[in-house]
């Protein structure tokens, strides 16, 4: 189908099922969510506009001249040195507080505040916009916060632990619903049977 008959198609097909499953709201809602999504961005990334650029990266030490890292982190790594498998991987929001035990406060309030990039989702679009963090930059602030990598290994292991009893706990709770349950259900059949009997007891010839 061409370019030309689809966009007839669309024009002369205000039916949603006849115009194959098209909806003119649904591309009102999309533009309008990018444009909010867009502008969110620039309002984070205004905050860091007037930051100076370093003269050398922070890897190679040669001139930072091209470099996506600074410009969309603020990280000083060109892009020679960009690793984007390892410590410049992109991380999720949601991801990067549980990996690193991190709240909204640490990436959001704490200064100094971490840049993210703001990406559709991809996994449907219509989903709220993905915010990626530098993985680099995300450890850096759980150091800040927990001291040392023993230290946050020993956070991560508590709250395993406890996470661990709260199920137990709660699997435990569940079964003994489970008994109290069980044990209504028989005494009411205990009693439903009962009575029968001692119907049938009442009617039965001597």
């Amino acid at each position: 189908m061409s370019v030309l008959t689809f966009t007839f198609l669309r024009q002369n097909q205000p039916s949603f099922a006849v115009a194959g499953g098209f909806m003119d709201d649904d591309d009102q809602y999309q533009e309008r969510r990018e444009e909010i999504a867009k502008s969110r961005q620039q309002r984070a990334d205004s905050k860091f506009a007037a930051q100076d650029c370093p003269d050398n990266c922070s890897k190679c030490e040669k001139p930072l001249f091209d470099s996506w890292l600074w410009e969309r982190f603020s990280h000083p790594v060109c892009d020679s040195c960009r690793d984007d498998t390892g410590e410049h991987r992109l991380i999720p929001r949601t991801e990067a507080k549980t990996t690193y035990l991190l709240k909204d406060c640490d990436l959001d309030l704490r200064k100094p505040v971490l840049r993210y990039w703001s990406k559709k989702n991809p996994h449907n679009p219509r989903y709220g916009d993905m915010k990626l963090y530098l993985k680099c930059q995300l450890v850096e602030r759980m150091l800040e916060i927990y001291g040392s990598w023993e230290e946050f290994e020993a956070e991560k292991k508590l709250r395993s632990s406890q996470k661990e009893v709260r199920a137990e706990k709660n699997f435990e709770k569940k079964v003994k619903e489970m008994r109290q349950h069980v044990s209504v259900s028989v005494n009411i059949t205990f009693i439903i049977l009962l009575y029968y009997f001692l119907i049938l007891l009442k009617w039965a010839p001597l």
